[in-house]
């Protein structure tokens, strides 16, 4: 009978993996998240360097650098009513116009006001993988299959290891901590089923043999 304690936290979410708050004195985050690069189909990693993601390829000369995303609002106090506004425009990567018409929000009369501009804060505008692509560059994760029209994917191989252990094991035990969530709290319920494991198990294993 095989035991299986799972991870405390959430140590395989992209926002673990590839977010500021990890960065070291190195410029580098504690892992990576391996997708397929777009050029030559091979692995490619995303990885956290001087407070921006970049994506490079193990293989090919593809690289690429992630860019700054800005919060945009318009603010100004109204020409008619007198009365100081601030509209919130969204989140972009360029604003094309310093200025911007805009109807008041208090009485509906039209203005011309400046836009602002400022770093939009990440985990706003990322959250974690989507669609089976990560949510910055929008590649395929590399580590990929389908189980019955459903994706099963790993973002990298310490990732891919840990969820053969965790599907394979007969006992499966939540870790202790103050932390409630465990690394198993985001895979669908699809994969934990029983009577999928095995099979789920089988295309895992077929991952592996995939190069690094």
């Amino acid at each position: 009978m095989r035991r299986f304690v799972d991870e405390l936290g959430e140590p395989y979410s992209f926002y673990h993996l590839a977010e500021p708050y990890s960065d070291s004195t190195s410029g580098l985050t504690g892992g990576h998240v391996a997708v397929k690069c777009p050029e030559c189909s091979q692995l490619a990693h995303i990885t956290l360097k001087e407070g921006r993601r970049e994506v490079r390829c193990t293989k090919c000369f593809f690289h690429k650098v992630e860019q700054p995303v800005y919060r945009f609002t318009a603010s100004g106090i109204c020409q008619s009513c007198e009365r100081w506004f601030n509209v919130e425009l969204g989140e972009k990567l360029q604003m094309p116009h310093k200025n911007i018409r805009l109807s008041c929000p208090h009485c509906g009369k039209a203005n011309q006001v400046p836009v602002n501009q400022k770093p939009a804060a990440r985990y706003t505008v990322y959250r974690d993988i989507r669609r089976s692509s990560d949510p910055v560059f929008g590649l395929e994760l590399y580590y990929l299959d389908y189980f019955r029209g459903k994706p099963v994917w790993a973002v990298n191989r310490k990732h891919l290891n840990y969820l053969i252990a965790y599907l394979s094991a007969s006992i499966r035990q939540k870790p202790t901590g103050v932390y409630k969530r465990a690394a198993s709290y985001r895979l669908p319920q699809y994969m934990k089923d029983a009577k999928n494991r095995s099979a789920v198990v089988k295309l895992l294993r077929k991952m592996q043999l995939k190069a690094d």
